[in-house]
């Protein structure tokens, strides 16, 4: 018995009507004939001349699709959104939608000639071979309606024009872009999806990431082409709005980034004035326009650091520890990243240390100490490197301006009869520590002038004792 029941269940519920969008006698269909116009429908091989009929259902402009039956004036009719609930299933209902919608009633199609037009295109759709209309049944003039013929049928091939949009390949992410449409037909359009808004013939997009979507849907305010029908009776359409089109948009985004680029200031470039100074390890600092930190790194060997991943924006950079054997910068530097700048770069000229280097050369000759000059000095690195020399001025100076690090000062030449100095060893490690190297060289003294005591000495008594020694060493040898 269940199994029964179960199966006049499923009986019934296949009897249900499952086009849901139709409803019955729902709308009414009306029309008026204007009698000074008529209509030459030439089908079958037969001229069928009838007056010009403005059909509306439920008030809304409405147009016969199925030539050659009547239609029912002043009655109900079934309504549905669906074609294929009546019996003209398999019409083109892209083409018939955007006829109609296109037609009387359209912005600025208000002329009765538009309904002339946009019947006789669904005619000619629906198979009639010929249409023309005249101001008499027999004869009388042709009045020509092809200008709103065409006008209608331009509207109908650019239905799927889409709005045109000249995208660069990657915005900066947080930038607000603004384009034309270069279609001019964006009015038509609504956003439906995606960070876009519509400003007249312009788009703006909030770029939010690095793949940024957004979708632009034919206007329709919910409506659809409408359907009705009734047994017996002629096929009614009514189009406030054609079929749904909509086309989908990619906004590329990328992240900006700012690149510090730490420069030797005497020789601008990325290489240290010393060997024993850096440009790698020097902490700089990005702020935001209001001060906030966003983030702290170091610079590498070549005295570059990058901030990356930076959204659209004015940045502020400090540089908040130097590198070794350098002075801090002090400078504020401020720059932003945007489209149109997707890289910038800061270049930060930084002053090594350095240190004046006085070094005074004086000849001692006993009893007078003198200036020295045109003695010659080689400059040298800790570990024996030649870096340059100088000469003593008329003064006995030399004046040296030297960068961070370990040197060896060296005498090269000297003048006969003058000793030679000691290397000096010379240290730059701090700023302004301004030094004094006084060198003093001696009068070598000649033999003549060493000193005499005036006495003398004997050897005799030392040569015998030797000699004894020698004697007695000899015969100790003999007798072992």
């Amino acid at each position: 018995m269940k199994k029964i029941i179960y199966v006049l269940f499923i009986f019934a519920l296949l009897l249900i009507p499952q086009h849901v969008s139709a409803a019955q006698d729902d709308s009414y269909v009306d029309w008026n004939l204007d009698r000074s116009i008529f209509t030459h429908q030439f089908r079958d091989g037969k001229d069928h001349v009838t007056n010009l009929a403005m059909i509306t259902a439920n008030g809304k402009t409405a147009y016969c699709i199925e030539p050659g039956v009547t239609a029912d004036k002043g009655s109900y009719y079934n309504s549905t959104y669906d074609i294929n609930d009546t019996n003209m299933s398999g019409a083109d209902v892209k083409k018939l939608s955007l006829i109609g919608y296109y037609g009387y009633g359209y912005e600025g199609h208000n002329d009765k000639r538009y309904y002339m037009a946009a019947q006789e295109l669904i005619w000619r759709l629906m198979g009639v071979d010929d249409v023309w209309w005249t101001d008499q049944k027999e004869g009388g003039n042709v009045i020509n309606i092809d200008l709103y013929k065409n006008e209608i049928l331009s509207l109908v091939n650019n239905y799927e024009t889409a709005p045109l949009f000249e995208f660069k390949d990657e915005y900066i992410i947080g930038d607000e872009i603004v384009l034309e449409d270069a279609n001019n037909v964006l009015s038509g359009y609504e956003v439906t999806s995606g960070v876009a808004s519509i400003d007249g013939n312009k788009i703006k997009v909030q770029v939010t990431d690095k793949v940024n979507t957004f979708t632009l849907k034919r206007k329709s305010d919910g409506k659809y082409p409408i359907f009705y029908y009734k047994n017996g009776y002629q096929t009614i359409g009514s189009f406030e709005a054609a079929y749904d089109y909509s086309k989908d948009y990619v906004v590329n985004g990328e992240y900006g980034k700012i690149i510090v680029n730490k420069k030797d200031f005497d020789n601008k470039n990325n290489v240290s004035l010393s060997p024993y100074a850096s440009l790698k390890g020097a902490s700089y600092t990005l702020y935001d326009k209001k001060g906030n930190v966003l983030s702290v790194k170091e610079t590498d060997e070549y005295g570059i650091v990058i901030f990356d991943d930076l959204k659209k924006g004015t940045y502020i950079i400090k540089e908040t520890n130097p590198s070794l054997g350098y002075n801090i910068d002090i400078s504020r530097y401020e720059t932003y990243v945007a489209t149109s700048r997707m890289e910038a770069t800061v270049s930060s000229y930084e002053k090594i240390i350095k240190n004046k280097i006085i070094v005074t050369k004086v000849l001692n000759n006993s009893d007078t100490i003198t200036p020295e000059e045109g003695i010659e000095f080689g400059l040298y690195y800790e570990d024996g490197t030649f870096i340059d020399t100088y000469v003593t001025n008329k003064d006995g100076i030399i004046e040296l301006t030297i960068p961070y690090g370990k040197y060896v000062l060296k005498q090269i030449t000297k003048k006969d009869g003058i000793t030679v100095a000691s290397d000096k060893f010379i240290e730059v490690i701090k700023e302004g520590e301004n030094q004094s190297i006084t060198i003093t060289n001696y009068v070598v003294p000649s033999i003549e002038e060493l000193p005499n005591t005036g006495k003398h000495f004997n050897i005799a008594p030392l040569i015998i004792i030797i000699s004894l020694l020698l004697i007695g060493l000899i015969y100790e040898k003999k007798n072992i």
